[in-house]
């Protein structure tokens, strides 16, 4: 997954875009992967105040990944008149792999907002595991993958740890936490909250609030597979760099077709019951963390 992300964007330095400079963003979804982020980069989007980044994991303060490119082609990628900035990128909750990107945020945009978005840690593994077996990024048996303590697919969803080092450079005030399930039981009171943390009018509605983006029981298609697998080829690359700038409803037609959104969530393999029981207790203290930071509890582990 890393690498693809690192491909989505050669070249990129060697084609500038034209138009306006830009600006710098002031709000950064920082994760969680697989908690839900693309759907709330669409909602956000939707918003009159509200300009999200095209495509939407720019990925750049990583030092692994965009870094180099530099501010300036940062910049372009926001649009200038919008009060309120933003893109969303999973790979800045990525620790060990992918560190001082809390420090580099904070340099950059010292003034900006977070949002952080969780859901049950159990779950979020389950839904990576998929992801990189429907991707081909792993074959290993499920329990196999799973075991290892000292893996992303544990260290992603320790979303204490991952908080951590934000805490050392943005006061908790500026530090917004959404829970996937929030965002599912109660949408519209959920959106609310997150505007109203972003300054912009927190009474907008719209529609297409309604959809949820990269769920279905397509994921653990043959058809997904191969889609996912087929915009790895040269010929392809183009097209996966500039999905996300292709008109909104010609998206959502993409949606439906390579996820299909309307067949209900993915069904999730069981978990032993012994690895099951390891795994609640190896995240029950950072959720207990988690929970007393954000002063309320969320009902994973149970």
């Amino acid at each position: 997954m890393v690498a693809r992300a690192r491909q989505r964007f050669r070249g990129a330095a060697a084609r500038p875009r034209g138009g306006p400079a830009g600006a710098l963003p002031n709000l950064v979804v920082i994760g969680g992967l697989k908690c839900g982020t693309t759907s709330l980069h669409h909602y956000l989007n939707l918003h009159p105040e509200i300009g999200m980044s095209r495509p939407k994991e720019l990925n750049f303060f990583v030092a692994e990944l965009n870094w180099p490119l530099g501010g300036d082609w940062y910049a372009s990628h926001f649009d200038a008149a919008r009060r309120v900035r933003g893109e969303s990128s999973p790979h800045y909750t990525n620790r060990p792999r992918f560190a001082g990107v809390p420090g580099r945020i904070a340099e950059t945009i010292p003034g900006a907002r977070l949002i952080y978005m969780v859901r049950d840690p159990i779950d979020r593994m389950l839904s990576h595991y998929l992801h990189n077996i429907g991707g081909g990024y792993d074959d290993r048996p499920l329990e196999l993958a799973l075991s290892d303590p000292d893996t992303a697919y544990v260290d992603r969803g320790r979303y204490f740890f991952q908080l951590e080092p934000y805490l050392e450079h943005f006061d908790a005030e500026r530090i917004e936490l959404v829970a996937r399930e929030e965002l599912k039981r109660d949408r519209a009171a959920t959106l609310r909250r997150v505007f109203a943390f972003l300054g912009v009018d927190e009474d907008f509605d719209s529609p297409e609030f309604e959809r949820e983006w990269e769920t279905g029981t397509a994921k653990n298609s043959g058809r997904f597979k191969a889609m996912d697998r087929a915009v790895r080829l040269p010929g392809l690359r183009t097209l996966d760099r500039n999905f996300d700038r292709l008109p909104e409803r010609l998206r959502w037609a993409v949606e439906r077709v390579v996820h299909d959104p309307g067949g209900g969530a993915a069904p999730k393999p069981d978990l032993p019951g012994d690895l099951r029981a390891r795994l609640v207790e190896l995240y029950r203290p950072d959720v207990e963390q988690l929970e007393r930071w954000a002063g309320r509890r969320f009902g994973w582990l149970e």
